[in-house]
């Protein structure tokens, strides 16, 4: 959640074209039910746009053909609407806004944010929620919705409980003394000993993340939850998460990339670049990550990947790497390990026919998925687990392998590694020439 009148602007990635386009399509044919809102033409709707910045929606939304329309124009990564309800929702200002009929206030949501990222874990996250709703039962209290965010937590929200006990007039004492009931409740409940965002349950200020809208953290919907759903296993919760073609696919282990050839998403993703990654343990799914594909964009070439299990020595493994390098003329080769398994990769381009033989004659392990889905692929930064825990450090540079290229070199490879920061020969900079558009990007959840 974050604060209607001053939210802080965080990029978390930069998206290409392909995911706007996916992004309209996925509003055009899902309409957004406010019913879950309520009192939707007084609520404020905020979005956050591909560059990061926040776009304040300039009319009252009244019913979801409305908003449907402004979601398929400005394409928004995110969309949150206002915990309170407005009088001209459209106009509000901050608090500091002399016009009061910028800031008249109506009523305000009681809303709950169980978020992960600080002490707890999803599942604990979930326990929250569930206690949330049971001590609000308690006070008698109706809880209108619970939902899963799409990403690290849940929410759990409620119609004003004190909406028409406030008899003040002035607009302004009127939300003070909303707030102000807002900190007891949040005092009672902490004395539950529940666990959950205590500045959004007292801000009358606040924007909520819509249900029925993509987190562009993860791909994932903000889904709805009914009690029972809230109370099943967190993992059956993140299966069924509402999700779309732009959202993150879902990959089983033993197939590795099953479906990965589609929802690809072009761009940079800061935080993530800076080395390679490789798959994880069975033991470790289901987690969160990022790979790129050996297909060279724009063309139907590829480059070379080799994969080799981490108990073969590095020496063995060059020795295999060098053989193949001067067969098949690759040049130069960057070998990249995590501890439990080796990723090399040439930057040459080659057909996916000869890839399959540079594979075949190296004993690399992803020949079977070249062979099946036509390409092969590379984890890019860490693995993360539902929880938010890391469980699989990146792949460092270890070796080199330097040969003379015959042929020309991927340029949105060859770009991308020296993203990493790693260095490559000038030589290869001149030959560089097969494709001319991103990178492509993939997240997945491997299970």
């Amino acid at each position: 959640m974050k604060e209607a009148s001053e939210v802080e602007i965080s990029l978390d990635s930069v998206f290409s074209p392909l995911l706007r386009s996916r992004i309209k399509s996925y509003y055009k044919s899902n309409p957004i039910d406010l019913g879950v809102t309520s009192s939707a033409n007084f609520r404020h709707f905020r979005f956050r746009l591909e560059d990061g910045s926040f776009y304040k929606v300039k009319c009252k939304i009244r019913d979801s053909r409305s908003l449907r329309e402004y979601l398929v124009r400005k394409a928004p990564f995110d969309v949150y609407y206002s915990t309170a309800c407005w009088l001209n929702p459209h106009l509000l200002g901050s608090r500091v806004e002399k016009d009061i009929l910028k800031n008249l206030m109506i009523s305000c949501d009681l809303a709950f944010d169980i978020d992960c990222g600080g002490k707890i874990k999803l599942e604990d996250a979930r326990q929250q929620a569930i206690a949330i709703n049971e001590f609000l039962e308690s006070k008698r209290i109706n809880v209108r919705y619970s939902a899963f965010s799409g990403s690290k937590g849940f929410h759990v929200v409620c119609d004003d409980p004190w909406h028409n006990e406030i008899s003040e007039e002035n607009p302004r004492k009127r939300e003070i003394e909303a707030i102000e009931r807002r900190k007891r409740i949040v005092q009672e409940a902490k004395r539950e000993g529940i666990l959950f965002d205590e500045k959004v349950t007292v801000d009358t200020r606040r924007i909520i993340r819509l249900p029925g809208t993509i987190n562009s953290k993860t791909g994932f919907v903000c889904t709805v939850l009914s009690k029972k759903e809230l109370e099943s296993d967190i993992c059956e919760i993140v299966k069924s998460a509402k999700r779309h073609a732009i959202s993150t696919p879902r990959i089983p282990w033993r197939t590795r990339v099953r479906e990965m050839t589609h929802d690809f998403i072009m761009g940079k993703i800061p935080g993530l670049l800076g080395r390679l990654g490789v798959r994880p343990t069975p033991e470790e799914r289901p987690c969160y990550s990022t790979f790129i594909t050996s297909n060279i964009p724009g063309t139907r070439l590829k480059i070379p990947v080799l994969e080799f299990g981490g108990w073969r020595k590095v020496e063995e493994i060059a020795g295999v790497i060098k053989e193949v390098q001067s067969q098949y003329g690759l040049g130069d080769i960057f070998v990249f390990s995590d501890g439990n398994r080796f990723t090399a990769f040439s930057l040459k381009a080659v057909s996916k026919r000869r890839v399959e033989k540079i594979l075949f004659a190296a004993g690399s392990m992803n020949l079977n998925a070249c062979k099946k889905y036509g390409c092969t692929f590379m984890r890019v930064g860490k693995s993360v687990g539902l929880n938010g825990e890391v469980t699989r450090r990146e792949p460092e540079l270890i070796k080199v392998l330097e040969s003379d290229l015959r042929g020309q070199t991927s340029r949105p490879h060859l770009e991308f590694l020296s993203s990493l920061g790693v260095k490559v020969r000038r030589e290869k900079v001149e030959f560089a020439g097969a494709g001319k558009e991103k990178l492509e990007l993939v997240h997945a959840v491997i299970e």
